[in-house]
């Protein structure tokens, strides 16, 4: 089989654009590390996807059928794109027991685990150029504010504007002070200020990936549409930049930074 094969299998098209997507660009911006040691391969490429689909893979509120079928996914995109991580793989393969068992795919989908265990264990083929990257849409608007959960901390972002350019259409976020322990309110955001403080100015991006409502990987999520108070945070001065550019991924790099020893 086809990897494509096994992601039409699982039937979760939203959930598989999304974590391709996510893999795609990421691929494409580290090629160069992914002929490296494992460890380098883990540390610069697989823990920050790990980072992101955990919100999904290791909620308590998933249900075990939609779990299982992440895991599958996962191994076969992380396969596809010329890596492999043991603990990944593993856990695909005891995901495979799991549907198999359920009986929750096709009829056909028990006959075919053989070969899908065999692909997913079998040493995966570096890609010889860049993935090609699908135009950027997003469902996002202006004034509407999102939580965006980083390691069991949340953080809330208001959307500012839309950019558009040729490679499609992102919205330029920025953050409000702060971490929470669960999904801000709209009440706890009234009257907060931007995030950074005297150390960052302006926590602006432009997020490419930041699209799906609602996100698959579950770390993004809605909060209000439509909201009045975005942060507090001083004008631009002449000659700064009004944000930084980035995706999904190295985004969670920049919280991090951002929300480091500050006791936000």
């Amino acid at each position: 089989m086809r990897h494509k094969q096994i992601l039409d299998e699982l039937a979760v098209p939203t959930l598989v654009q999304a974590m391709d997507e996510d893999l795609a660009g990421w691929v494409g911006r580290r090629l160069r590390e992914i002929g490296g040691t494992p460890a380098e391969l883990r540390r610069l490429v697989i823990e920050p996807i790990l980072r992101r689909w955990r919100c999904l893979l290791q909620a308590p509120d998933t249900d075990t059928t939609t779990r299982d079928i992440a895991w599958v996914a996962l191994a076969t995109l992380l396969h596809k794109y010329g890596m492999r991580a043991d603990d990944v793989t593993a856990a695909a393969l005891r995901a495979l027991d799991g549907l198999d068992d359920a009986a929750v795919l096709s009829k056909a989908f028990p006959r075919r685990s053989p070969v899908i265990r065999a692909l997913l264990q079998s040493p995966p083929v570096p890609p010889a150029r860049r993935p090609p990257r699908r135009r950027a849409v997003t469902f996002l608007r202006p004034a509407d504010v999102v939580s965006i959960e980083l390691d069991a901390g949340f953080h809330a972002a208001f959307v500012l504007q839309l950019h558009d350019d040729k490679g499609g259409q992102c919205p330029v976020i920025e953050f409000y002070a702060g971490r929470f322990s669960v999904p801000p309110t709209v009440r706890q955001l009234a009257g907060r200020p931007a995030a950074g403080g005297v150390r960052f100015r302006h926590a602006r991006f432009s997020v490419w990936g930041l699209t799906h409502l609602p996100d698959p990987a579950r770390q993004v999520r809605l909060v209000a549409r439509g909201h009045p108070d975005k942060p507090l945070s001083a004008p631009s001065r002449p000659g700064e930049g009004r944000y930084t550019v980035t995706d999904l991924i190295s985004l969670q790099q920049s919280m991090m930074t951002l929300f480091a020893d500050t006791g936000e």
